[in-house]
């Protein structure tokens, strides 16, 4: 089968869209697959590199910090395109190469399948003051997508439940996008040693780990409040980069935390990071499908996370890891890891046994079986 990925986001960034995009790619040409990608290019430039399309673009900040916006579409690619002739079409984003993906899907005859990474109700401030305002106008856009789609593909079922809210108009396949887990569960003690020893933490302190982007987003600031609560001694790291960090770094020392900022980590860097740390921490309910938990996860640490639907299936209260509803309640869930060394044995162990059906191999059989479904529904 020939496969053509869309996204906004190309590699060398470092978001949960892109991650997802890579790991299908692989997954995909582990099953024979011939899959290529179309990306926007950072420096202006439209080429083809390594079996991937990247199309002109210049800078988007001001719809969202990091994105860009497509300027125009290579002819030469269109071209090579349709020589090639995908069967199947498969957009990762809603904006440029959305509309990319949707001209090439009706020029080639071939179904349109799209993954709906993102809850826009979360990021209503990037580019609306009112949140009201905001929501009406994705839920519309929304709707407006999936009159243009074959089958949405839904992360998590919190996600299914939001578009069927919208009443888009179109069939939804939940399918939780995999990672390599053989990258998160090696469990290499020597790196996790290394990682702890380059930031000065030693071998007996208990190391709390958040790992994402640093936007309002994540709701950074009522993590620190709720760490700030904690009477048990611990060291807490941050290992990502974004728009707030400086003034999340102002509330860290408000809070009386001197918390560790490693900017942005590469994958390795990630997963070296999970090996040194004794638990996963993080505030945020804008996860689609939270890639962070389930690298956590898969790393056989417990997690301590703010209760929300995405984590169905992933975090078991009381079995490998908290759920907690406020900041009172995440000192509390932080307290019993910090002070229980065989808590966090035994909850880190349910993890690593719950990582499996998170891989990377089960994510592109599953991808693989909705596209089978949309190309025979075209033919039939």
């Amino acid at each position: 089968m020939k496969v053509l990925l869309t996204t906004d986001l190309g590699p060398g960034s470092v978001n949960g869209v892109i991650i997802s995009v890579q790991n299908l790619r692989r997954g995909l040409a582990e099953r024979g697959h011939d899959v290529r990608i179309l990306t926007l290019s950072k420096d202006g430039r439209s080429y083809y590199e390594d079996g991937i399309y990247y199309i002109s673009s210049h800078n988007g900040e001001r719809f969202y910090p990091g994105a860009r916006v497509r300027t125009v579409f290579a002819k030469t690619f269109l071209a090579d395109i349709w020589r090639w002739k995908p069967d199947i079409i498969h957009s990762n984003c809603e904006l440029s190469t959305f509309i990319t993906a949707r001209n090439l899907s009706r020029i080639l005859k071939v179904p349109l399948v799209h993954t709906y990474h993102t809850f826009y109700e979360d990021y209503t401030q990037y580019f609306i003051r009112s949140r009201r305002i905001g929501i009406f106008l994705i839920r519309h856009f929304t709707r407006h997508i999936s009159r243009r789609v074959d089958i949405l593909i839904a992360p998590t079922e919190k996600i299914r439940k939001v578009l069927e809210g919208y009443r888009v108009s179109c069939p939804i396949a939940v399918i939780p996008t995999g990672i390599d887990i053989s990258l998160f569960s090696s469990h290499d003690a020597e790196a996790g040693t290394a990682f702890r020893a380059r930031y000065g933490i030693g071998p007996d302190e208990v190391l709390l780990l958040f790992c994402g982007r640093i936007a309002k987003e994540k709701d950074i600031g009522m993590l620190l409040d709720g760490l700030s609560r904690c009477h048990g001694s611990f060291r807490f790291m941050i290992a990502g980069d974004g728009p707030d960090r400086q003034e999340v770094e102002r509330k860290a020392a408000e809070c009386g935390i001197d918390a560790i900022f490693t900017g942005m980590l590469d994958r390795n860097g990630v997963a070296a990071a999970c090996r040194a740390a004794d638990a996963f921490v993080s505030a945020s309910r804008s996860e689609t499908q939270g890639l962070t938990y389930i690298e956590a996860l898969s790393s056989g640490l417990p997690l301590i996370c703010r209760d929300d639907e995405v984590l169905d299936g992933v975090v078991y209260d009381g079995v490998n890891g908290f759920r907690f509803q406020d900041a009172d309640g995440l000192g509390k869930a932080a307290d019993a890891i910090i002070a229980d060394s065989a808590l966090r044995q035994r909850m880190g162990a349910e993890s690593d046994r719950l990582g499996w059906k998170f891989s990377l191999q089960h994510f592109a059989e599953s991808v693989e079986g909705v596209y089978r479904r949309s190309i025979g529904s075209r033919r039939g």
